[in-house]
């Protein structure tokens, strides 16, 4: 049989592992809320990404005529009017894929 000075020293190791997990609890939790608050922009910048997400198919386009306006260009008119017809195809097919996207998402 176990004597009363071992369930004494038994009963006294049961209350420090008791105080000991209440103290592991509250450190966890407060780690976890600094966490949370540490991590809170990443919705934000998901949500904005989606958002963005509708304005692709139109910025796309601007960008890459932006781009190729700030290039000095001495090709003939010809070029001009096929690079254009390129861009048209892209921004095109961009689109296309876009609203096939967006239909899979509301379906």
């Amino acid at each position: 049989m176990v004597g009363r000075k071992e369930r004494e020293e038994l009963r006294l190791r049961k209350q420090a592992l008791i105080l000991e997990s209440g103290m592991n609890r509250r450190l966890l939790q407060t780690e976890w809320r600094e966490l949370q608050s540490a991590t809170a922009w990443l919705g934000e910048v998901r949500r904005l990404g989606q958002r963005a997400r509708t304005w692709l198919p139109f910025l796309a386009p601007l960008a890459g005529f932006l781009a190729l306006r700030g290039r000095k260009q001495s090709a003939p008119l010809a070029n001009r009017t096929g690079s254009l017809l390129r861009w048209i195809e892209i921004a095109l097919s961009i689109w296309k894929g876009v609203a096939a996207h967006a239909k899979r998402d509301q379906a």
